[in-house]
């Protein structure tokens, strides 16, 4: 009788435990459920592993296969105490749109909406998504253990659909931020929510790609993942297998089978300085159009505005950038990403190549401006 190798005994003790796995059907959405009725404590504690350690045996074969411990629950147990179902409901009095896709009528009941968040701070700030709570009339936050908050939307970012909460009490479990970019294609990653409205769910998988771009705006630098996320679980945090939350869950793709996006962490936690203290995000801007260069790193110049900071350094069309602070610029997609996550107020320097000769510039940013007056601007930067 012929042996069955480590990954087929990893792959059968995985389905005696949990089961096949049901199929899936995502959406092109964010993943809002639309149908349903700075801290000085210790994060979230640790469990012991002891108390669901799998078999030494079983163990070592996973690890002979660079895989996790098959079972998840030690890191599951330590981690859903601060991860948070959150219900909203939007009044007819608010204006259509937002989450929900359409008007409420006058008379008509109220809708309800839910989502999922994660606790960040003891004092009880929390993330989520800007479309989960967009044209809110209330929310409230809902723990694993049953607790109920209601809760204040802070601050929120419609370009990268980041939202901050906040809820009474000085002694909630919260979860730390690792470095998103030091993540590696193939790396396990857990994510907890809300599908649904069904409670907390627990699915794994690995890091499917990173920089994504879904054409949702100019900050687009998603990272990709095959957890499953299905509507409800926007907001809630995808993590690795230490426990720290590495992106935050937001988008799923029409007709496709586990194909998840999430924020990544790094660019969350660049804006919480600004959500907690002004409520809004201010990004810096140069005011051009840029393109890429076919056959070499940088960003073209297409066009210079009048009366942005890029013609005030004396910026013109042609120029090539290749570094953004001694930093070399990739593309135009890096360099605007690289702006944005510049203050308003900031002197950057360029170093460009005009006419094949080398040049460096300084230049003042200036605050983004809306989205609204950009489309009056072609491909503002």
């Amino acid at each position: 009788m012929s042996r069955l190798s480590p990954l087929a005994l990893y792959a059968l003790a995985a389905l005696t435990a949990c089961g096949a796995p049901e199929a899936k059907t995502p959406i092109l959405t964010p993943t809002a459920n639309p149908n349903a009725g700075q801290a000085t404590q210790t994060p979230v504690p640790a469990v012991p592993a002891a108390a669901t350690a799998p078999s030494p045996t079983v163990v070592a074969n996973a690890q002979a296969l660079g895989l996790p411990a098959p079972s998840l629950a030690p890191l599951v147990k330590r981690l859903s105490p601060a991860v948070v179902s959150i219900d909203v409901e939007q009044s007819p009095e608010s204006v259509g749109g937002g989450m929900f896709g359409r008007s409420i009528p006058p008379g008509h009941p109220a809708l309800q909406g839910q989502g999922s968040g994660f606790v960040i701070s003891a004092d009880g700030a929390i993330l989520t998504n800007h479309h989960v709570v967009k044209d809110a009339a209330s929310v409230s936050v809902s723990f694993a253990g049953g607790e109920k908050f209601p809760a204040k939307v802070v601050g929120w970012d419609e370009r990268t659909d980041v939202a901050l909460l906040d809820i009474e009490g000085d002694a909630h479990p919260f979860l730390e931020f690792a470095d998103s970019d030091k993540l590696e294609v193939g790396d396990w990653v857990v994510a907890i929510g809300n599908p649904y409205g069904l409670g907390h769910t627990v699915t794994a998988g690995i890091v499917s790609g990173k920089g994504r771009s879904l054409g949702a705006g100019p900050y687009d630098d998603f990272l990709q993942t095959d957890a499953a996320i299905n509507p409800g679980n926007s907001g809630g945090p995808l993590f690795d297998l230490e426990g720290r939350v590495v992106g935050v869950n937001t988008a799923i793709l029409n007709s496709a089978n586990g194909i998840g996006f999430a924020i990544p962490s790094n660019m969350v936690s660049d804006m919480l300085g600004q959500l907690q203290t002004e409520g809004r995000v201010a990004r810096g801007w140069m005011g051009v159009s840029l393109g890429d260069a076919e056959d070499t790193h940088g960003a073209f110049v297409a066009e210079v505005f009048a009366d942005t900071p890029a013609g005030k350094a004396g910026l013109k069309v042609g120029d090539l950038v290749t570094q953004l602070n001694g930093v070399e610029v990739l593309n135009s997609r890096s360099l605007v990403l690289a702006v944005g996550q510049l203050p308003p107020g900031e002197v950057v320097r360029l170093s460009v190549i005009r006419d094949g000769q080398p040049k460096e510039l300084s230049v003042t940013l200036a605050e983004r401006p809306p989205e609204p007056s950009l489309a009056r601007v072609p491909g503002g930067r």
